[in-house]
C-alpha cells in the first residue's frame, strides 16, 4: 500500500440529517396515524444514516499496481501522469476549465483535485478528478506506483 485516503464527510453533516429527519418525522406525524409515521421515520433514519456512512466509508488509494477511487479502478499501465490541482486550479477544473469527458470521483465538501491523466485508446475518459485532502501526497503516491520497479 502504497497511498490510502478515507474521504470523511464533515462532522457537520450529522446535525444536519438529524434536523432533516426531525423536519421529516414533523411533517409526517401530521398527516398520517402515529404508528405508520413512526414507522416511515424510523426507515428514513435508516436510510439516512446508511447513506452517511457508506459515503463516509469512501476511499482513494495507491495500491497493488492500481489506483482506487471507491469502487472504481486503474491499472498503472494505463496512467501517463498525475498533477495536484489545489484552489482555483481546482475550481477551473470542474468548472470554466472542465472537460466534459472526464471521469469525476469527487466530493463537494473536499476543495483539492488531483488529476490523473489516463492513457487507454479504448477508454472514453482522458483523465479522471479525484478529490484529495492530500492533493501532492496523492499524486506522488501515483508517481512512485508508475515508476518501473
Amino acid at each position: 500500500m502504497i497511498y490510502r485516503e478515507r474521504l470523511h464527510v464533515p462532522w457537520w453533516w450529522v446535525p444536519i440529517a438529524v434536523l432533516f429527519i426531525a423536519s421529516l418525522a414533523v411533517a409526517v406525524f401530521a398527516y398520517v396515524p402515529p404508528l405508520v409515521a413512526g414507522i416511515f421515520t424510523g426507515i428514513a433514519t435508516l436510510v439516512t444514516a446508511l447513506a452517511l456512512l457508506s459515503y463516509d466509508l469512501t476511499t482513494v488509494s495507491v495500491a497493488d499496481g492500481a489506483l482506487a477511487a471507491g469502487r472504481n479502478r486503474v491499472g498503472a499501465e494505463w496512467i501517463a501522469g498525475a498533477e495536484p490541482l489545489t484552489g482555483d486550479d481546482a475550481r477551473a477544473a470542474l468548472g470554466p476549465g472542465a472537460d466534459h469527458r472526464d471521469f469525476l470521483f469527487t466530493r463537494p465538501y473536499i476543495g483539492d483535485l488531483v488529476r490523473i491523466t489516463i492513457d487507454d485508446p479504448a477508454d472514453p475518459h482522458p483523465s479522471w478528478l479525484v478529490s484529495t485532502r492530500r492533493p501532492e501526497e496523492f499524486a506522488a503516491a501515483i508517481e512512485q506506483m508508475r515508476q518501473p520497479a
